[in-house]
């Protein structure tokens, strides 16, 4: 999978039967068959299952005393995703539970590179937001390469 594969936000409902729709755009990147888990913050994961392996044998690598906390989140709240052609899967009742979602809610699908983060419609926005605290450190990875002959030209 590329770095790049996951870019843009999308929404989808909680169908009557717990299932939410991946976004066409998405799915090519995630394959057949992919990984959702509990993230880090009131969110969950999407990545492709190479992406998966890779971060739990990372977890796996570190002393026990460090990593049970998160490898407990991670792997014990992770679940094969299959979608159906319409690009339907279950959404498994831990990980509503854990998100405080259910039937009929929306939800964000959010790209953040090399995987996909899904969050409640109503928490979205305070997701994305940024503290005055934040927009340095955020303006620090705007950073671009200007060729100084096309500079000459402005």
């Amino acid at each position: 999978m590329a770095f790049d594969s996951f870019t843009q936000q999308e929404t989808t409902k909680i169908d009557s039967k717990c299932r939410i729709v991946i976004p066409s755009v998405f799915r090519p990147a995630l394959g057949e068959e992919f990984r959702i888990s509990l993230g880090l913050e009131h969110c969950l994961y999407i990545m492709d299952n190479k992406s998966f392996k890779k971060i739990s044998r990372s977890i796996a690598s570190r002393p026990m005393s460090e990593s049970a906390k998160i490898a407990r989140r991670f792997n014990a709240f992770s679940f094969c995703a299959k979608p159906d052609k319409q690009g339907r899967v279950l959404l498994p009742p831990p990980l509503r539970k854990a998100l405080g979602v259910d039937v009929g809610e929306t939800l964000v699908l959010a790209g953040l590179g090399p995987y996909i983060e899904v969050w409640r419609e109503s928490e979205w926005p305070y997701a994305y937001s940024l503290a005055e605290d934040d927009t340095s450190e955020y303006m620090s990875y705007m950073q671009f390469d200007i060729d100084d002959e096309e500079s000459d030209e402005l």
